[in-house]
């Protein structure tokens, strides 16, 4: 259990390092206000701790209680509302900004990663299409 904790810790510092670009994207976006790298850094890793330590005790729970995978795969999904809401919270306490406004730079923080997300796919789809149309040429 220890060890699940320091690795969810380790994978927040981490992912939190590509979220703080996010971050500071969104909130020049939306707020034009440009946040400096460290906050950024700091708004997110909380975020991701927190909704990482809530995840951990509600999956837990979920799985004590019923036994079942499936039914902690449903509370996760559930859970990404309440981190929504926790990260936005975050976000308007650490830049001083509306509840509202935190979370139109949340949302701008989604679409950023789901066009990250786009970009890369469209890249090995196109990297795979070349390795295919190679191999029907040289066969």
């Amino acid at each position: 259990m220890i060890e699940m904790m320091i690795e969810m810790l380790i994978i927040a510092a981490i992912a939190s390092l590509i979220g703080a670009i996010m971050l500071r994207a969104a909130a020049k976006w939306v707020i034009k206000q440009d946040v400096a790298y460290g906050n950024a850094y700091i708004t997110v890793l909380l975020a991701q701790i927190v909704n990482a330590i809530l995840g951990f005790f509600i999956g837990f729970f979920v799985a004590s209680a019923t036994h079942s995978m499936d039914a902690v795969n449903a509370a996760s999904l559930l859970m990404l509302p309440v981190g929504f809401l926790i990260q936005s919270g975050l976000i308007q306490s650490r830049l001083q900004t509306t509840f509202g406004t935190a979370c139109f730079i949340s949302l701008a923080m989604i679409a950023i990663g789901i066009g990250i997300v786009i970009v890369f796919v469209g890249i090995m789809l196109i990297v795979r299409i070349i390795f295919i149309i190679q191999n029907i040429y040289s066969a």
